[in-house]
């Protein structure tokens, strides 16, 4: 069978081709392109080594190797609190260095979120709901007398305000309460509580 020759030139090529498209780091070249990473470390001596022959800082590429299982634990909960979207293409596309690390503690993305302590099953449900089901969930929370301002829903039920504000409300969620006919405007009624202010103790 063929085998590829690579060059110097060739190597640094494919590195920068792929620079702030791809994670650079050693973990993912050597999962990704073993050829390539296998190639480099022959000729340049270490993955680093090429990397720094392309021109670009490994300290900074290498910042996964810093992860350890329990700030990988802190981040994903940290972006679970404040409403991230936390499934698996995301965590690809816009925390990559975490879902790299993720996968080299823990096996893999999904596992990660459960030892956070997060029901991943859960989450993948809530990005499968049509339309009509995240319009229905929210209805029900309304009728229940739960408090549909973006904070609330942020910090309890963080999935179906991120459901809403994409399947809905067109990255809002004020119009994303709009769709489903709810029209309270619940800023106003905190303004209105904040002007209240704290009551008087008796």
């Amino acid at each position: 069978m063929f085998k590829k020759i690579w060059y110097p030139e060739m190597i640094q090529n494919h590195i920068l081709s792929r620079n702030g498209k791809e994670p650079l780091n050693s973990y993912y070249y050597a999962t990704s392109y073993p050829d390539v990473y296998a190639a480099a470390e022959r000729i340049f001596g270490s993955w680093g080594s090429a990397i720094e022959a392309a021109g670009l800082d490994y300290s900074k590429i290498k910042k996964y190797k810093t992860w350890s299982k329990q700030s990988v634990l802190d981040e994903i909960r940290r972006l679970h609190k404040e409403g991230e979207p936390i499934f698996s293409q995301n965590a690809q596309n816009n925390h990559k260095d975490l879902y790299m690390a993720s996968i080299k503690r823990f096996g893999s993305w999904g596992k990660a979120v459960q030892a956070a302590g997060i029901n991943y099953r859960d989450i993948r449900l809530r990005r499968s709901m049509t339309k009509e089901e995240v319009k229905k969930s929210i209805i029900e929370l309304y009728r229940k007398g739960e408090d549909l301002a973006y904070t609330n829903m942020r910090a309890n039920h963080q999935y179906l305000l991120a459901a809403g504000m994409k399947k809905l409300g067109n990255g809002s969620w004020s119009s994303a309460r709009r769709q489903c006919g709810i029209l309270t405007n619940y800023r106003l009624e905190q303004q209105r509580k904040n002007k209240k202010g704290p009551k008087k103790a008796k």
